[in-house]
């Protein structure tokens, strides 16, 4: 996979980042000990791209990288998310996160895009979560990132199975979507 440079902006890295260990490492059938997962983009800003590849590991792709996707405690999962925002998000753009973990217990929350902290508290482990988001506004831009993660060799959950499936929205500060998309994750 051939990465080219482009500027790397701090709100891209960090939603990359949270989405890809998201779908790697947080709560789709389970065919076996691991992590699987699917997604479907329902929306996008006309100005701007998202695309989400594995190297392998998955059954299928569409317009926005690969899908379908299925790994095992202890592989290396490699690949790539390159993606433009074509226009600034400002003060006032929100992301929200609306979650169902096993198909009961909710985790939702919404955090503004930049200019604040994001907290969230992860259901079921009770844990809070808090990080720093980027200094408004967050500047139209271009980002490519290269995935290599080593998955752990153990599930977290000891074999429990661990679903979660929902939506994830990016807004702009009008509330126009500038990306949507549903998730279903399993780990095991």
């Amino acid at each position: 996979v051939n990465h080219t440079s482009v500027p790397r902006h701090p709100f891209f890295r960090r939603a990359m980042k949270v989405s890809v260990a998201a779908l790697l490492l947080a709560p789709a059938v389970v065919s076996g000990s691991g992590v699987q997962f699917s997604r479907t983009v329902t929306s996008i800003a006309d100005d701007s791209s998202f695309a989400l590849k594995f190297d392998s590991g998955c059954s299928s792709s569409d317009d926005y990288g690969s899908n379908d996707c299925s790994f095992a405690w202890g592989d290396e999962v490699t690949g790539s998310v390159d993606g433009e925002l074509g226009h600034d998000l400002n003060e006032g753009s929100t992301f929200d996160v609306n979650l169902k973990v096993d198909r009961i217990i909710s985790w939702k929350f919404s955090c503004a895009v930049c200019g604040q902290n994001c907290t969230t508290t992860v259901p079921v482990v009770n844990q809070e979560v808090n990080f720093a988001m980027p200094d408004c506004p967050v500047a139209a831009d271009a980002i490519s990132e290269v995935i290599d993660q080593v998955l752990p060799t153990d599930s977290p959950t000891d074999g429990v199975k661990v679903s979660a499936s929902g939506s994830i929205d990016v807004k702009d500060e009008s509330g126009a979507a500038v990306l949507a998309l549903d998730l279903d994750i399993t780990i095991q």
